[in-house]
């Protein structure tokens, strides 16, 4: 018998793919250390709570706001670099709603951070997230 994933992990490989290639990296969570030479990169963070649900049969789900956080390297004036920090914004923008096989992710609003303590800026999407599955069906 084949060893099952793990929920957050399902997830996380729906929500990966659903932006795979619009920054250089992404990860869950910050990743560290990040690399002079990355350009960007995207960190998802979800905050999660399993629910059990009985309705019928024993359900496992996952409702919360989960977030995209886009950062960008700075100009090396350490000026804004809004052109690229909006397009890839946009581009995050536009794969929603995500409807994946196990999660709906919907509902992004956008949310400008400035910058972090490494000389990025960032700008968070955070939407609603939630599974669409039986935990038996893992």
């Amino acid at each position: 018998m084949a060893k099952k994933k793990a929920l957050l992990f399902i997830i996380y490989d729906e929500l990966v793919d659903a932006v795979k290639g619009i920054a250089e990296k992404t990860s869950l969570g910050r990743p560290e250390p990040v690399g002079k030479d990355v350009v960007s990169f995207i960190e998802i963070d979800i905050p999660t709570e399993i629910r059990g649900r009985i309705k019928g049969k024993f359900d496992v789900s996952v409702d919360c706001i989960a977030t995209f956080s886009i950062h960008v390297k700075a100009k090396t004036d350490r000026t804004l670099n809004i052109g690229n920090q909006s397009d890839l914004t946009q581009k995050v923008l536009d794969v929603f709603p995500i409807n994946g096989k196990y999660i709906v992710a919907k509902e992004p609003t956008v949310l400008m951070q400035g910058y972090d303590e490494t000389g990025y800026q960032v700008t968070q999407v955070s939407f609603r997230l939630r599974t669409r599955f039986n935990a038996r069906d893992l």
